[in-house]
């Protein structure tokens, strides 16, 4: 009985001895407090959009309760976001279903969410559908309901919501004034500029912090920023370059100022997107570093010199007569300018596909066209085994750098276990993502350097932005298919390319894409969005070289992709309705993306190769090999 008596103080005790939780920080409560109230007036919005239907409501009365959803979801969406990226997706994501990779069978996870909804209700209702959106709105109500689930009631702090705020205006940059998740209503500026008015009301407590005339300057840029949107008449003709430039990042960097002049720390590093950088177009505002799959493997300027060399080294092919360069010539942006490469020993046969820019392919989380690897170490392994490519193993590579002294002494720079098939890999891949290339004449211009953009290549970046609906594929501002700002999914797309650059009446293309490592119906003929920097030194283009020129491609696209060249393509992911650009438009976009050329500091050969004792014929091998 004693025992038990003391065993009781005991327990009761133990909470005198541990450390009391933080109290909670008044402005994170006033903002879940009012992140709770505009979840409700979303799930009541979205409710009475339910009921619309049920009664039959006018299409008119549908359309504007709709838009009115819309908007109540843009003021919780920079908070529910930020912890919440999961609900987000199942209330806003993408309308395309998705593959679950990882799972036997052709498991298929539909979309849902306000994008579903939207082909429902735009640009006419049609009242027979009126079962699957009834059952569509009902999934929606059931996600709305519990948007609170994860989001802290008493743990958000002041890094958490300055980090929230810089990832939302980075989300309406590149998916908002985009028109990328409101592609039938283009409402993304209205809707821009609720989010803006919401956050800035969240933001008021550290305003009246800051000391004058800094507390001012950094309320005005929040006015001017949302005055901007809210005076914008039309979507397609909103000028986003300069809105960019001018507004909205300057806004960015009077957060970061207020962020500094408070004192509060930014959040601990960790993403692809660095915590540190003010804009999307800041230098190092992206981390290659971070697509690895071991700390061990992070990047060293030794092993960058290391990869170099082996890059431009024939003896990592099966006959010591063609390199990784053969096929991914500097000079031209690492391609080779062939529809098709040149197959392994073979200078008529062909490999399977178009050799793809290495031009911040380390700014990225899938490889390949048909994405069947995720890690760059994991690409290098792929070609050097490749029957089609380099033809060779991993044995016969580390036997022949083991015979080089010079090799030995460049790996135990490098490595600490020296020449192994996996540090060959490592230096490879850490070569491939030191080629990181985003100074381009567009890029200075929009941090604001003493840079011009010729009236094309202005209005080219203003349709690629906007009425050419190139970004909401084409990610800014990598302009590849990884999804910012969590840059966690890298998309690929069904577009229907032809075999041959026709207009009218052409014929599928038989590569099944990502179908062919992953068996999945939903992917076949799907292909990795690609980056389009450096595409005015990239042709041919497309997976199978199909056309010769940018201005085919913009042509291509125009037309309505496959569908509307009278491919017959199942599962389109690309709209088959024309852009309706005019040809002065189409020489705009090509103009722009002729002014995204950037090598600078990456096209240099090594003059000379390590020596390879007791092999004469390998030491009279030239950088770059032949094919």
């Amino acid at each position: 009985m004693h025992r038990l008596l003391a065993l009781f103080f005991l327990v009761m005790a133990v909470p005198a001895f541990l450390p009391k939780p933080p109290p909670p920080d008044p402005t994170g409560q006033a903002v879940y407090q009012q992140f709770m109230v505009d979840k409700m007036r979303f799930h009541e919005q979205v409710q009475q959009l339910a009921n619309y239907v049920s009664t039959n409501a006018p299409p008119d009365s549908l359309q504007i309760a709709f838009k009115r959803s819309r908007l109540r979801y843009k003021r919780i969406e920079w908070l529910l976001e930020f912890y919440q990226p999961f609900l987000a997706t199942h209330v806003n994501g993408p309308p395309v279903p998705e593959a679950e990779i990882d799972e036997p069978g052709q498991r298929v996870v539909p979309p849902t969410g306000l994008q579903v909804v939207e082909p429902f209700l735009f640009p006419e209702y049609d009242s027979t559908q009126k079962a699957e959106l009834t059952r569509e709105l009902n999934v929606l109500l059931s996600y709305s309901s519990r948007l609170e689930q994860g989001v802290p009631a008493n743990l958000i702090n002041d890094t958490e919501i300055l980090e929230a705020v810089r990832q939302q205006l980075f989300r309406l940059l590149t998916l908002g004034i985009t028109g990328y998740d409101a592609p039938e209503t283009r409402s993304g500026l209205p809707e821009a500029a609720t989010s803006l008015r919401t956050m800035h009301s969240a933001l008021r407590p550290y305003l009246e912090r800051l000391q004058q005339p800094l507390a001012a300057q950094v309320n005005q840029r929040w006015q001017t920023t949302i005055q901007a949107l809210e005076q914008a008449t039309d979507f397609t003709t909103f000028d986003r370059v300069t809105f960019i430039r001018e507004q909205l990042y300057p806004l960015c960097r009077a957060l970061q100022q207020m962020r500094q002049e408070l004192k509060i720390p930014a959040p601990a590093s960790g993403r692809f997107l660095s915590p540190a950088v003010t804009t999307l177009s800041d230098s190092g505002a992206f981390r290659p570093d971070y697509v690895t799959n071991f700390s061990a493997f992070a990047t060293s300027p030794q092993k960058v010199a290391l990869g170099r060399t082996l890059f431009f080294d024939p003896l990592l092919s099966g006959n010591n007569a063609r390199s990784c360069a053969s096929c991914h010539q500097p000079e031209r942006a690492f391609t080779d300018g062939r529809s098709k490469s040149r197959a392994f020993g073979n200078p008529i046969k062909r490999v399977n596909r178009n050799a793809p820019t290495l031009l911040n392919a380390g700014l990225q989380k899938a490889q390949f066209y048909d994405s069947r690897v995720i890690y760059l170490e994991d690409q290098a392994h792929d070609v050097l085994k490749n029957a089609h490519e380099m033809r060779t193993s991993p044995e016969q590579v580390v036997e022949k750098l083991g015979a080089s002294s010079q090799y030995k002494s460049l790996f135990a720079e490098a490595f600490p276990d020296g020449i192994t098939s996996t540090n060959v890999r490592n230096a490879l891949a850490c070569y491939v993502r030191s080629l990181t290339s985003l100074n381009a004449s567009p890029d200075r211009y929009l941090r604001g350097e003493n840079v011009t953009l010729s009236d094309d290549e202005r209005l080219g970046f203003n349709l690629f932005l906007g009425k050419g609906r190139c970004a909401t594929c084409h990610f800014f501002p990598i302009y590849n298919g990884y999804v910012p700002p969590h840059f966690e999914k890298v998309e690929s797309e069904i577009i229907g390319v032809p075999r041959r650059p026709k207009t009218t009446r052409a014929r599928l293309d038989a590569d099944v894409g990502k179908f062919g490592p992953f068996g999945k119906n939903l992917h076949r003929f799907a292909f990795k969005t690609p980056t389009i920097r450096n595409a005015a030194l990239t042709a041919p283009y497309m997976h199978n070289g199909a056309y010769k020129t940018l201005e085919q491609v913009v042509d291509f696209y125009n037309r309505g992709g496959g569908k509307g060249i009278g491919v017959d393509v199942e599962g389109q992911t690309l709209a088959e309705d024309s852009l309706s650009l005019t040809a002065h438009e189409q020489h705009a976009l090509v103009a722009f993306m002729q002014a995204l050329t950037d090598t600078t500091g990456l096209t240099k050969r090594p003059h000379q190769l390590p020596a390879v004792e007791g092999h004469p014929a390998w030491n009279r091998r030239r950088p770059g090999g032949r094919y």
